[in-house]
């Protein structure tokens, strides 16, 4: 089988798939890591002021023959060949030391976010990789947020609950994106181990609109009823950013202050926006 006209996901995810395919994805994964063709960039987290609070690593791989791909392209057949593991690694070795930087300079509490497909809940195991690497280079596992993505149904599976909750016991953060057709899974929320809600870039774009500002509002409460974090996405102009604002939010992502940027860019940005606000704590 040529790997340059290997079908990245239609041959792997085959019911009928072969070992082969498999090690030709283990080994095409190995090139793709020794030949950098994975690339890393960082959408800021920030806060009502301005200040950085975190950023969502997002991961991309410059394959030669298929281009530029998405997490969305690659990340399910790596999981399903058992790869997952080797590819935290490489993001763990580029992400964890601009992380202690940026908790060291700019703000001790910075975080980063990684968004998984909800099936990776239930392999707790994957993650020894992150732990591991979190305690080599001395920042707690609460430095990582895992964002979960993917459809709970009405009824959350036992096996999803218990992979959130051991995931949450690791010492990580938890977070929710999604929350199913017609927002039915609200309800369940309070029963359900999170430290983070994200307010879905879908529902910001439709602001102002009235039936959003509702649901803003009640994913804001509930967050608050919870004591955990809400953070609006694709908070792009400043009408979104004054709408979240007045409805209480205090933690946002967007294009309307940060776009993604790479790990230099960022320690940066940072830097200077951690310089500003100290000498405006000087002046006050």
């Amino acid at each position: 089988m040529n790997t340059e006209h290997y079908h990245l996901l239609s041959d792997v995810m085959a019911p009928e798939a072969q070992q082969e395919s498999r090690e030709i994805l283990w080994e095409r994964l190995q090139s793709a890591l020794s030949a950098s063709e994975f690339s890393l960039q960082y959408y800021p987290l920030w806060g009502k002021t301005g200040h950085l609070q975190g950023a969502e690593i997002q991961v991309r791989w410059h394959h030669p023959h298929y281009g530029l791909l998405q997490p969305a392209q690659f990340l399910s057949a790596v999981i399903q060949c058992d790869l997952a593991g080797a590819l935290f690694g490489w993001i763990a070795a580029q992400s964890l030391p601009l992380l202690r930087r940026l908790r060291q300079e700019v703000y001790p509490d910075f975080y980063l976010s990684l968004t998984l497909p909800l099936s990776l809940a239930e392999q707790v195991d994957t993650f020894t990789v992150w732990r591991q690497a979190l305690v080599a280079h001395d920042l707690p596992c609460s430095a990582l947020a895992l964002i979960w993505q993917g459809a709970l149904g009405q009824n959350v599976e036992a096996a999803q609950l218990a992979g959130l909750r051991r995931v949450q016991q690791q010492g990580y953060a938890v977070a929710l994106t999604e929350y199913g057709a017609d927002y039915h899974l609200l309800t369940a929320l309070p029963d359900l181990p999170l430290d983070h809600l994200y307010i879905p870039a879908a529902l910001v774009a439709l602001l102002p609109h009235p039936e959003a500002m509702l649901l803003v509002k009640l994913l804001l409460d509930l967050a608050e009823k919870m004591g955990i974090r809400c953070i609006a996405q694709g908070v792009d102009d400043i009408q979104r950013f004054e709408c979240l604002s007045t409805a209480g939010c205090r933690h946002f992502q967007g294009a309307y202050l940060f776009r993604p940027m790479s790990a230099h860019q960022l320690l940066v940005m940072g830097r200077l926006l951690a310089e500003s606000e100290d000498e405006a704590a000087s002046r006050s």
